[in-house]
């Protein structure tokens, strides 16, 4: 086989793998379901063997990546539309801690270990099980906990504080480059931007690397 011809098949396979991760929703490493996860490896291992066969062509290539992805789609709105077919091939949140104690039981049946559990835990700055209310552990293996009640931190109602409004911060400059979509967002316009970097001892944005806003707050600048 032809160098060029790998060449070929590799940017190919590149511009598939990203049209691919864009219809099916561009899901990260921890969203990912079993479903997906094994879609994944075995796309994986048909495009390292597709890529080096000689007598695969750019088109057979082609229609297997299509015909794959056509599948996992297919699956993904079988799931979506029909409950039972989800659960059997998604499954269901286990809930495996309740009121501080560990579900012997359901942690065995997911099978984790005393070890995960902890490390799955402390993930979540949570280095107590006495301190959960309930722990779930989500079908993509992550877990979800509701602290009990004397453990959560406090919040603006346990001291009476009126609610307040929460802005956004924009970045408005990045590497030196001033963000022209981020600075019409905040209503201001270049020349603001450069009279606020001059009240803050900066001649021109050359020399920052981060700058963001914030309207309660002002600008926030790390130089570089």
């Amino acid at each position: 086989m032809s160098f060029v011809f790998i060449i070929m098949k590799l940017i190919i396979g590149l511009i598939c793998l990203y049209f691919i991760l864009i219809v099916t929703g561009r899901k990260s490493f921890s969203q990912l379901t079993p479903l997906h996860f094994i879609f994944i490896l075995l796309l994986d291992d048909f495009l390292g063997h597709v890529i080096y066969e000689n007598d695969v062509s750019i088109f057979k290539f082609l229609f297997a990546i299509g015909f794959w992805t056509l599948l996992i789609l297919t699956l993904d709105f079988i799931t979506l539309k029909y409950t039972k077919i989800r659960i059997l091939l998604h499954g269901n949140p286990v809930i495996i801690i309740r009121n501080g104690i560990i579900d012997r039981n359901a942690v065995k049946k997911s099978k984790l270990d005393l070890n995960q559990i902890l490390s799955l835990l402390r993930q979540k700055s949570v280095f107590s099980v006495r301190e959960v209310e309930y722990a779930l552990l989500e079908p993509n293996g992550q877990i979800s906990i509701s602290l009990k009640s004397k453990y959560k931190p406090p919040s603006i109602e346990d001291f009476n504080l009126p609610e307040r409004k929460v802005n956004l911060p924009l970045t408005l400059i990045m590497d030196g480059n001033i963000l022209q979509n981020n600075l019409k967002e905040c209503g201001m316009d270049e020349k603001w931007l450069l009279d606020e970097l001059c009240a803050k001892g900066f001649d021109n944005t050359k020399s920052i690397f981060y700058a963001e806003w914030k309207e309660i707050d002002g600008l926030h600048i790390s130089p570089k």
